[in-house]
């Protein structure tokens, strides 16, 4: 029964002219798109100077700014009304105010006469471009130091180390968050189409009058679906590292196996949604509320340390957020289940509830 059952839903995938064919683009796109559009690296910040000192030092330190890769100098102003005015017409992201008395202070250690200010309209790029400039006025200071053109009391050297993504590449930190994505995509949009579409064509009605039980029939529902999230998971690790040359720091079988999970919960998710849906747009609607929801507040995106806790008790029902931790953690940081359990723990219990839930709700005429 299971055989023919199997068949039937690998033939029905395959005859839609258009499914195959998005399974395969599907992830070829996500990977090759998405790490350089969806980045978190800012850069051409238009800068904007008002040197009071006109000396040597303020034009090191404004090559320093400049040459980093970062900043986009606009203009070097004498009044700070003039810079202003470029940041009120949006063209000047950032403003640094050299005072006149910049190369005495810092030859003499009596200060650094050194302020910026940031626009934080975007206040993504706000704060990343004050990271910046504040990383390139420690860069010069350090040189400075080095060199031993400041006369002040010793200054501490701090060496930073990073781990996990030692070159601060967001592509890297993305990829993993980008597969979570599109299996999540695939596995909850198709499953949610599949029953419905079977209502629509009236085929339904045939299954119902035939002995097969309602467990027999959502799992071959889901079973086509574990293949095609396999074969997307692979695709994307492939492309990671033949274009970007990322391989998985842990074992790729622990990707599976949350990838396994994962794809239980959604499919079970898009199941029952199609169970409770009279016809696809309605099935369409409710899926993409609910992977909206799942995507926002997963962590992918925004960290949910940053959340406030009404919403970190809401995280704790959303499948994405451990499947992502997992992906991460494995696929940076070389964890194993050992290390991770309490993910699997999650999409265990959301997976068998969804599932069971799915099993229940369909409404089959003969058992």
């Amino acid at each position: 029964m299971y055989k023919y059952l199997l068949e039937k839903e690998f033939k029905q995938f395959f005859r839609d002219p258009g499914l195959p064919k998005m399974a395969l683009m599907f992830p070829v796109l996500m990977m090759l798109v998405f790490p350089f559009a969806v980045s978190m690296e800012v850069r051409n910040i238009n800068l904007a100077v008002v040197d009071g000192s006109r000396s040597e030092e303020s034009s090191r330190l404004i090559e320093k700014c400049v040459s980093s890769g970062y900043f986009r100098l606009v203009d070097i102003c004498s009044d700070p009304d003039e810079a202003m005015r470029l940041m009120d017409d949006n063209d000047a992201d950032a403003i640094i105010t050299i005072g006149p008395d910049f190369a005495s202070d810092i030859e003499t250690g009596a200060g650094f006469p050194v302020g910026i200010k940031i626009n934080t309209v975007n206040g993504t790029r706000g704060s990343i471009g004050a990271q910046y400039l504040q990383a390139c006025i420690r860069m010069y200071i350090q040189d400075r130091n080095a060199a031993g053109l400041t006369q002040s009391a010793p200054v501490m050297d701090v060496s930073e180390k990073y781990y996990f993504n030692s070159l601060l590449d967001y592509k890297l930190f993305m990829i993993p968050a980008l597969i979570v994505i599109g299996i999540t995509m695939i596995t909850a949009f198709l499953p949610a189409l599949n029953i419905v579409s079977e209502k629509e064509t009236g085929t339904i009605e045939q299954i119902n009058v035939t002995p097969v039980s309602k467990t027999a029939f959502i799992i071959c529902k889901m079973i086509p679906y574990w293949v095609i999230a396999f074969f997307v998971l692979t695709a994307c690790l492939l492309i990671a590292w033949a274009v970007f040359g990322y391989t998985c720091r842990g074992n790729v079988l622990w990707l599976y196996l949350y990838t396994t999970l994962d794809i239980i919960v959604m499919a079970g998710l898009g199941l029952l949604i199609s169970n409770y849906s009279a016809n696809a747009q309605q099935a369409m609607f409710v899926i993409w509320f609910f992977a909206v929801i799942f995507m926002l507040m997963s962590g992918i995106f925004t960290p949910i340390a940053s959340m406030p806790d009404w919403a970190k008790a809401i995280t704790y029902l959303n499948p994405m957020r451990y499947y992502a931790d997992a992906m991460r953690a494995v696929y940076l940081k070389g964890s194993s289940p050992v290390d991770i359990w309490y993910d699997a723990a999650g999409l265990t219990a959301i997976g068998m509830s969804m599932v069971g839930w799915a099993i229940s709700s369909y409404r089959k005429s003969s058992d």
